[in-house]
């Protein structure tokens, strides 16, 4: 047995406390004795060395050697007497008498010695006594000098020899108590532990199943009755094991019969969960597939809806349009978040990490919800903390898709106040970090049993949510899941009306240091005056401006900076920023601004709403120079603050800003989509855009087509029938020529991480995401067929090298056309007098700050946004009746399509004539007459033109 027995234990009771208690009284005695003997030794050695100092006192004083040495001599007869030194009253040595004293010197000096002093080892006992002359004992001085010193050295080891002796007597007696206690203990446990035994045999063969074993009834007192009683325990257990074996017998029978029908039930059940898990995955390939059979019909309505918004049409057809329009969107989006929750579900979505700078996604949001929040004027700011590294790896797609959703909701559920966005550093080890993003707004909030029902799938907030603001329940479920598998966590705090904070973090890694944005610099030494109302906006302003190294002083109105600025104070701003959506407008407020900006020499950036149009055209008729429309990126500003500082610096080379170069003047394209409408579309949109183009509406055509002729970029369709996209893509790569390699753009819904590798993979250069429009599809003819961006740094190829030459305008064809038709208008808007007056007064209207922002981007160079500026008058003026403005427009069009930069200034001082031809035209006419005139000639031109027909 592994527990010690019952013998022992009843030894061990007996013999321990009784070895306890020996040890106890010999240690007290055994201490006893050595006390008293050391005490004893103590004693008499001190009382010989206070006796010898006081015999030596008279020969001392008198100097009898004889004399001393036979004391001494008398004194080493003592009993463990060792060896006596004297010294003298300088305190050196004067005579040694037997061995040299044991141990070290003295660690005091002799001569500081009054009494006598013991200095003990365990070897031996040394006593310094001093000796003082018959005189001074006699007079009984109280402090007597010394006339000598002896020492007297007595030998510690007889006494310690009596120690160990009465150590060992003792212990010795100790042991034979012992001996003697173990002998009585040993009979008693004998006649307690025999029948213990046969107890303990006896339940251990009852325990292996022999139950007819029973104890031999000897003892007596309790003993007996444990064994009686032991006997009778037995008799029961094997009674009571006959009645369980026969119901064991009687269960076994029940549970062989309940087995059978659980081993069936378990076959059912795992056959249907294999059909659930075969019905959840059709499900899933279902709303899938259904999704994107659905989004295609649905692209098409999109893009004719467009084209149908460009053509003439009446206010109640735009209504309807519109409303087409804002449907098809809201739609999209259901079919998207399905899509993305399908996706999710299958664990099909991947993430494409790449280094983008967080900064300029953050913005990009911003910027894409910004109509949302100015229609409700609500205060959007993002506050990015300074010690987050911009440019990191992670999805970009991913994270603009989480950050829209919360901000959007954010947006959506706040009525008035704010939307804050925080982004700020959690936690970092190496180039490991984690980035905390917090929505924080002043809405709706919301309680806490509401706080529960988010992040699950088809559920809001109340079933008044989804009616009031709309939306599937779906985005902050795909949210949380996209969160999720970058690493992070999502959560939320809230308050029933008092606003709400969604935060999420990620984990990414920072870009190695050469991809991270450079330190912008040329804001040093410079003082800058902030105008505006709304504390988020100024607090982000002011700390985006600090991290530039410039000095803010903020202020509450222009009419405060100005007075501060007539006091000439230090340090005095060399630059303002100011937003005008809080105040009030006035001639009193721009008049202010241009003493501002002109008189007191402080140039004053203007920041105001992107739908508010009128702020920038009344500055610009005021002749102010520089303004920014919201959301502000920090790009943006910082460009607008260096352009105030160093009006002549050569921003577009700072910048590395991207400008369109050569571009062929005939571009054949092909167009693959299985549906009719939306092959249809494209095919419209391209030829809008003076493309040469041919559909194919599969694969195995599109093969074959590009197989016979040369295209210089094909636009193709990922599902199809037959032969998909990516089949297509990689027959048409292995038939193409080794020299050429025509560009093949994928057009899909949503391309994810891993769809987009595959199209990589099939031989694709690009993806082109659905619902297409004419800005996306001009994007990508820029990108693939001629139009390539290059850096300002690099020199564009002039005119003189390049392949065509540049196209010239006609002056005596120019000269010939009329600078106003009222009539070629009236027949662009088809007869209908109001859409035409509309659109010559909207042309009208917009001249000046067209021509204003032309001059000062051919000014700064910037030729992208310059060619984007003219190609949209250009497209104004096809509608309105001016021919001349119309030639122009599109003569300076074509110069920046093709390049030809050289010749820009003799174009724009042609268009800036024509413009102002156009203005003067319309300030001595009057407009009304005159279209009731060109009605009228409209209406005979109709009606002889019917004649002709009929004839």
């Amino acid at each position: 047995m592994n527990s010690i027995g019952l013998q022992n234990r009843l030894l061990y009771i007996s013999l321990i406390p009784a070895l306890i208690l020996g040890l106890l009284a010999v240690s007290w005695f055994t201490k006893i004795d050595i006390d008293n003997q050391t005490a004893a030794f103590e004693q008499r050695t001190e009382a010989v060395a206070n006796r010898l100092a006081d015999t030596l006192s008279s020969p001392v004083a008198a100097v009898q050697e004889p004399l001393l040495d036979a004391l001494i001599r008398r004194t080493l007869n003592e009993p463990d007497a060792r060896s006596i030194r004297l010294f003298t009253a300088s305190a050196s040595e004067w005579s040694l008498h037997g061995p040299n004293p044991l141990g070290p010197s003295y660690p005091i000096s002799i001569s500081d010695t009054r009494e006598t002093r013991v200095y003990r080892s365990d070897l031996s006992y040394r006593y310094l006594v001093p000796i003082f002359s018959p005189d001074d004992l006699q007079s009984r001085l109280p402090s007597p000098r010394p006339i000598a010193w002896v020492e007297v050295e007595f030998d510690y080891a007889n006494t310690k020899l009596c120690h160990y002796q009465s150590i060992l007597r003792n212990i010795a007696l100790l042991m034979v108590s012992l001996l003697i206690i173990s002998g009585v203990a040993l009979y008693l446990n004998r006649e307690i532990i025999n029948p213990v035994q046969n107890m303990i045999r006896t339940v251990v063969e009852i325990r292996e199943g022999n139950l007819e074993s029973r104890v031999p009834v000897k003892s007596k007192g309790e003993l007996r009755a444990l064994e009686v009683g032991i006997n009778a325990m037995a008799e029961t257990i094997k009674d009571a094991y006959n009645d369980m074996q026969n119901s064991v017998e009687q269960a076994t029978l029940d549970l062989r019969e309940t087995l059978e029908t659980i081993e069936i039930q378990n076959i059912e059940l795992d056959m249907a969960r294999r059909e659930a898990q075969t019905a959840n995955q059709v499900k899933t390939e279902f709303l899938a597939n259904m999704s994107h059979e659905i989004r295609t019909p649905l692209n098409g309505i999109i893009g004719f809806a467009r084209l149908l918004g460009r053509s003439n049409l009446t206010r109640k057809q735009e209504d309807y349009v519109g409303t087409i329009m804002s449907s098809s969107q809201v739609l999209l989006t259901i079919i998207n978040d399905v899509l993305d929750f399908c996706k999710i579900e299958a664990g099909k979505l991947m993430l494409d990490n790449r280094s983008t700078n967080l900064r300029e996604v953050i913005e990009e949001v911003l910027t894409m919800l910004d109509p949302a929040s100015s229609a409700k004027n609500l205060e959007v700011v993002s506050l990015f903390f300074a010690d987050v590294p911009e440019q990191l790896i992670f999805d970009p797609l991913r994270l603009k898709q989480v950050l829209t959703n919360l901000i959007s909701n954010a947006i959506k559920f706040t009525s008035e106040g704010s939307v804050v966005i925080r982004t700020m550093i959690e936690q970092q080890q190496g180039n490991k970090v984690t980035v905390r993003v917090s929505v924080t707004d002043t809405g709706i909030g919301l309680s806490k049993t509401q706080q529960k029902a988010l992040f699950q799938a088809f559920s809001q907030a109340d079933s008044s949510t989804a009616r009031e603001f709309g939306g599937t329940g779906l985005g902050l479920v795909i949210s949380k899941r996209l969160v999720e598998q970058m690493g992070g966590d999502i959560g939320l705090e809230s308050k029933k009306g008092e606003g709400s904070t969604f935060w999420f973090n990620i984990r990414a890694e920072v870009a190695p240091a050469v991809q991270q944005p450079p330190k912008l610099k040329g804001l040093e030494n410079h003082t800058v005056a902030i105008i505006e109302y709304r504390e988020m906006t100024r607090l982000s302003v002011r700390h985006q401006i600090e991290s530039w190294g410039a000095r803010v002083i903020e202020f509450d109105s222009a009419a405060q900076l100005a007075e501060h600025l007539k006091t000439n104070p230090e340090p005095r701003p060399q630059l303002a920023i100011m937003d005008v959506d809080g105040q009030q407008r006035s001639d009193e407020l721009y008049r202010t601004l241009l003493t501002i900006d002109r008189d007191l020499e402080c140039p004053t950036l203007v920041i105001s709403n992107s739908s508010d149009e009128d702020i920038n055209a009344r500055m610009l008729e005021q002749g102010a120079h520089f303004y920014l429309t919201k959301p502000i990126r920090s790009a943006e500003l910082y460009q607008a603050l260096i352009r105030i500082i160093e009006p002549e610096g050569d921003y577009s080379t700072q910048r590395g800003e991207l400008r369109l170069g050569h571009m062929k003047s005939t571009i054949n394209v092909l167009a693959v989509d299985d549906n009719p409408a939306n092959l249809k579309l494209i095919v419209t949109l391209l030829d809008s855009l003076g493309v040469v183009v041919k559909g194919a509406s599969g694969g195995e055509e599109a093969v074959n087509m590009a197989q016979r002729e040369q295209f210089d970029l094909i636009f193709m369709d990922i599902q199809m029938p037959n032969m998909d996209g990516l089949t297509a893509t990689r027959h048409i790569r292995r038939t193409e020529a080794s020299n050429r390699h025509v560009p093949i753009i994928a057009l899909t819904a949503h391309a994810l991480a891993d769809e987009r590798e595959a199209m990589l993979d099939a031989g694709m250069d690009d993806y082109l995401a659905k619902p297409i429009d004419e800005d996306q599809l001009q994007r990508t003819l820029f990108k693939w067929t001629g139009a390539t961006l290059q850096s300002s740094e690099h020199k564009f190829e002039s005119s003189a090298e390049a392949n065509e030459p540049a196209p010239e305008l006609d002056a005596q064809q120019l000269s010939e056309l009329p600078t106003v038709d009222l009539v070629s208008g009236l027949e662009k808007a088809n007869g209908k007098l109001s859409l035409a007056k509309d659109m010559f007064s909207m042309l009208i209207d917009t001249l000046a700050k067209d021509q204003q922002q032309i001059n000062q981007l051919y000014q700064q160079g910037d030729y992208k946004a310059l060619l984007e500026l003219v190609h949209r008058l250009h497209g104004a003026t096809h509608y309105c009746g001016v021919p001349r403005l119309r030639v122009t427009a599109m003569h300076t069009e074509s110069l920046l399509k093709q390049g030809f930069y050289s010749m820009l200034e003799d174009a724009l001082f042609i268009l800036n004539d024509e413009i102002e031809n156009v203005q003067h035209w319309s300030a001595e006419n009057n407009i009304d007459r005159n279209f009731e005139q060109a009605v009228k000639v409209y209406a005979y031109q109709i009606k002889n033109k019917n004649k002709s027909v009929k004839v």
